[in-house]
């Protein structure tokens, strides 16, 4: 077993040890936090999850929660700024786990093992172990599990199932593609046959394929699916030479997906550089591609024809991450033929974090333990409290069926759904997103460039040159022997 993972076992056993023998009943602690204001700083659409909990928890406590609600985009800087000024102006805060190497390794938010040994964890052993390991920094736990994050492909059925398209798509290609599609090159090929005509008799064209691709706005994940494929290989990350720390994103693999994505924009929907997370979400379940890559968010959205207008329910098919028919080797520089076929933790997931900062830090854990509870995270995972934004994250939320069907799904939907979600968060090969000090810089360069290419005006092999040498700088700011002994730790690897 890997040093990382053994650590996150041992953490397992002591933290269910206690889990349930210190916890109170809610009930034992009406008006506690009278007179109490806790600050809570998010993004939409997580304050929706605030939003349907804080009632109960004011009534029950006596305590009042506000809101700062800001842009994706301005998040970090929000917090950050929070941090260094030392203003403590926000005591609980929602945000993605890849930022864990500046947040959590710049410990400026308090770890919880203490108060979940004093005060307990509902559920703990209910957590899926991937979730767990996101939530923790070296053996501690930074953050309360809240939301499970991977893309997953989604497909229009009607469109990749139909027996007359399949036919016209094997006379014009020469072969019969897999549903769900399989690779990239199946991907691509589908999408150009599903573009430009109208394959829903709805009276207007559809296109073949649509993804996160406005800057700013996490697009450098869509991007990344296809990276994982080309560049990495299951269990091992892709991001960084782990003996050298020189960074991989323009070697051969990292370049090849680059222009794949290029490719892909080719048989998207006008206006895709516009098209942040809701962007998509909301055109997809509007009807107007036949594929489109995303968090478990579009299941959610589907749902719904009278709040998110879907034209799509019970017609979305689910899948893993398509593969790639070759990979690039980095260690052994060359192209290996074959299958690959790599699940990716984009994102890592949302956690809600207490500040160092926080003069309310007990009543901040209290709270975010009571939304997180088993009985209560259900409903804004399944879309009972609509959508959330945020995903399932416990062994229970894949098994509680009824209660995503009370949600408006159908069982068959909701079956293949979960299960392939479970299926990505349960793979022990599964990458975990980039999470040393600095993955937001990291990533905001990716993010710029990729718009370069997305927008044509760059090339693939360009961009992935540019994003080499800002990676280059950030590390040597970073200090590079730092930035390779946490990444190695981040793999479970020794230091050097």
């Amino acid at each position: 077993m890997k040093k990382g993972l053994w650590l996150v076992f041992l953490l397992s056993l002591f933290l269910v040890s206690v889990s349930f023998a210190a916890e109170k009943t809610w009930e034992s602690q009406q008006g506690e936090f009278s007179g109490v204001t806790l600050t809570v700083l998010i993004t939409d659409p997580h304050s929706a999850v605030v939003e349907s909990w804080k009632p109960e928890w004011e009534a029950l406590t006596g305590a009042k929660v506000e809101m700062v609600v800001v842009p994706y985009a301005s998040l970090y800087d929000k917090m950050m700024t929070d941090f260094i000024t030392g203003t403590g102006a926000y005591d609980l805060i929602c945000w993605p786990s890849t930022w864990a190497g500046d947040v959590m390794g710049g410990e400026w938010v308090i770890p919880l093992d203490d108060l979940m040994k004093e005060y307990g964890y509902p559920g703990w052993d209910d957590v899926a172990p991937a979730i767990k390991t996101v939530v923790s920094w070296a053996n501690k736990v930074y953050a309360l599990p809240y939301d499970g994050d991977c893309h997953m492909l989604y497909y229009r059925k009607d469109a990749l199932e139909n027996p007359d398209y399949q036919a016209k798509f094997k006379e014009k290609y020469g072969y019969n593609y897999n549903v769900p599609p399989k690779s990239w090159e199946e991907i691509r090929d589908i999408a150009e046959f599903f573009t430009g005509w109208d394959w829903d008799n709805d009276g207007e064209n559809e296109y073949g394929i649509a993804f996160i691709a406005q800057r700013k706005t996490q697009a450098m994940w869509s991007y990344l699916d296809i990276a994982m494929q080309y560049a990495a290989q299951p269990g091992v990350a892709p991001f960084f030479d782990p003996d050298t720390m020189d960074p991989l994103v323009n070697n051969p693999g990292w370049v090849k997906a680059m222009e794949v994505i290029q490719d892909m924009t080719k048989f998207a929907p006008p206006g895709l550089l516009s098209y942040g997370y809701s962007e998509l979400r909301q055109a997809f379940v509007s009807g107007n591609s036949a594929i489109a890559l995303d968090w478990g968010d579009i299941g959610i959205m589907e749902q719904s024809e009278e709040k998110y207008g879907s034209k799509v329910k019970g017609l979305l098919g689910y899948g893993p991450l398509p593969g790639a028919m070759k990979t690039y080797d980095f260690k052994e520089k060359k192209w290996v033929e074959g299958y690959n076929q790599v699940n990716f933790l984009n994102f890592g997931g949302w956690i809600f974090s207490i500040s160092k900062f926080s003069k309310n830090q007990l009543a901040a854990y209290k709270f975010a333990t009571y939304f997180t509870a088993p009985e209560r995270s259900i409903l804004d995972v399944c879309g009972i409290h609509g959508y959330t934004g945020a995903n399932p994250w416990r062994l229970s939320h894949f098994q509680n069926i009824d209660k995503w069907i009370e949600g408006g799904w159908g069982k068959e939907s909701v079956t293949k759904y979960l299960d392939t979600i479970k299926t990505i968060l349960s793979d022990p090969k599964a990458i975990t997103d980039l999470r040393i000090p600095g993955a937001a810089e990291y990533y905001d360069y990716l993010d710029l460039y990729l718009a370069q290419v997305l927008s044509g005006t760059a090339k693939p092999e360009e961009a992935c040159n540019n994003i080499y040498k800002e990676w280059v700088k950030i590390t040597e700011a970073q200090g590079k022997e730092k930035q390779l002994n946490l990444y190695r730790e981040s793999l479970g690897l020794p230091k050097k």
